[in-house]
C-alpha cells in the first residue's frame, strides 16, 4: 500500500501564492486538483486484494481518503475479468441481476455505486484488482509521493482555484488564470510523460472507465 500523508502538507504551496486564503478553502482546492492530476496522468495505482462476499456479491473498496477511477485488471477464481457497465450488461445478458452465488464462473465487474464492486455471473471469494485512484472529496490524507514530486504543481493549481473564488478577501481572477494555465500545462506534461513509457508495451488489460 502507498504511504499516505497529511493532506495540510501542502498548504504552504497554496498560501505562498494566495496568502489570504481561508485554510479550509485551500484543502479544497487541494483535493480538487490533485484529482485532476490524478485523473489525467493516471498516478496514483494500487494492487489490491478484496473479498466479495454473498449474498450481492459485491466488494468495497474501503477508503476514506480515494475513489477508484479505473479498474487496469481484474481476476477472481483464475478467471480475468473485463469491466462492463450497466447499460453493457442489460443489452447483452439481461438476466445478470438473476444468477445466484457461484452458479457459473465470473466473467465481469461492474459498479451500482461508489467504490462498490460487482461481480457478473454472481461469485464469492477474493477479488484482486490494479486500480487508478483519485482523492476522495473529502480526502484527509494523499499519497506521500504525490506531496513530495508533485506538491509544487498541486499547489499551484489549487491557489489558482482559490483566487478564483468572487470572495474579496482573496479573488484575484489575472493571478489565478496565469496560475491555473500553467497548472494546465504542468498536467499536460505530467500526463504525457507518464504515458511515454508504456506506449510500446504489451497490452494486457482492457482498462475501462467507471
Amino acid at each position: 500500500m502507498t504511504n499516505m500523508v497529511d493532506i495540510e502538507e501542502l498548504l504552504p504551496e497554496v498560501l505562498t501564492r494566495a496568502p489570504s486564503a481561508p485554510h479550509l478553502e485551500a484543502l479544497a482546492k487541494i483535493r480538487e486538483a490533485a484529482k485532476t492530476l490524478c485523473r489525467r496522468a493516471k498516478l496514483w495505482r494500487e494492487e489490491d486484494e478484496l473479498v466479495v462476499v454473498s449474498p450481492e456479491c459485491e466488494a468495497l473498496y474501503a477508503s476514506q481518503n480515494a475513489r477508484i477511477h479505473r479498474i487496469e485488471w481484474a481476476e477472481m477464481l483464475g478467471y480475468p475479468l473485463t469491466f462492463r457497465d450497466v447499460g453493457w450488461l442489460d443489452m447483452n445478458d439481461p438476466r445478470w441481476r438473476d444468477y445466484t452465488a457461484d452458479s457459473e464462473r465470473p466473467r465481469f465487474i461492474t459498479q451500482l455505486q461508489p467504490n462498490v464492486i460487482t461481480v457478473v455471473p454472481k461469485a464469492t471469494g477474493a477479488l484482486k484488482l490494479r486500480t487508478v485512484l483519485v482523492p476522495s472529496r473529502n480526502a484527509l490524507m494523499l499519497p506521500d509521493f504525490l506531496v513530495e514530486d508533485y506538491g509544487e504543481v498541486i499547489g499551484t493549481g489549487a491557489a489558482g482555484l482559490v483566487l478564483s473564488v468572487p470572495n474579496p478577501e482573496v479573488y484575484n481572477p489575472d493571478l489565478a488564470g496565469a496560475l491555473l494555465t500553467q497548472f494546465d500545462a504542468e498536467v499536460s506534461r505530467i500526463a504525457a510523460s507518464a504515458a511515454r513509457p508504456q506506449m510500446n508495451a504489451p497490452r494486457r488489460t482492457r482498462a475501462r472507465f467507471f
